[in-house]
């Protein structure tokens, strides 16, 4: 039993050496989303729920040029604390993204610090359920923003921390209405 698990930790070793490299990072984790407009989110509450993802990184070496994409899904209205589901209504949403990454610091060979700078394009994919907003909030059918964010990569499994800026507003003839999101994500890459 020790021989095989030496043999596939000597294999996983191998791999891990190499996995910085161009190729696919495919994600999951937890999502939070506040809207800029007091009426349209509360202090003190956000979008909650989960989302999964994948990006392509194009290049390797210090800094790749990255494509991907996200599934959302948050409750429908801002609510006061974190859930990941369960919500009685549900906002979906599709974010196509694309941009570049850069390496900030190489702690050994298989263990790095990252950053992100990406443009994103949030699109709705499906609402369900009642929203708790007047009737003359209505929601656009995408936004844009701009996202950063800090990566942890040890091996193939990645941490990701992210930040979006929105730039452009959620609500239909609502200015200051665009949406803010926070994500932490896990990944694998290969």
């Amino acid at each position: 039993m020790k021989q095989i698990l030496l043999a596939l930790f000597l294999f996983s070793a191998s791999h891990l050496l190499t996995a910085q490299e161009g190729g696919m990072r495919v994600f999951a984790g937890m999502s939070s989303m506040t809207n800029q407009d007091i009426i349209a989110n509360p202090e003190g509450f956000a979008h909650s729920g989960y989302h999964i993802g994948a990006d392509g990184r194009l290049m390797s070496g210090t800094m790749s040029f990255v494509v991907g994409g996200k599934y959302t899904v948050l409750s429908r209205s801002p609510v006061e604390s974190f859930k990941l589901s369960g919500h009685n209504g549900k906002l979906s949403t599709i974010s196509a993204r694309g941009g570049l990454e850069f390496s900030l610091y190489n702690i050994t060979n298989i263990i790095r610090i990252r950053s992100k700078i990406l443009a994103s394009i949030d699109m709705v994919s499906s609402e369900s359920g009642q929203s708790d907003l007047p009737q003359d909030y209505l929601l656009n059918d995408g936004w844009f923003g701009m996202l950063t964010g800090l990566g942890v990569d040890v091996g193939p499994l990645t941490l990701d921390f992210e930040f979006e800026y929105g730039i452009v507003k959620g609500y239909n003839q609502k200015d200051g209405s665009q949406f803010n999101g926070y994500s932490l994500a896990l990944g694998f890459f290969f």
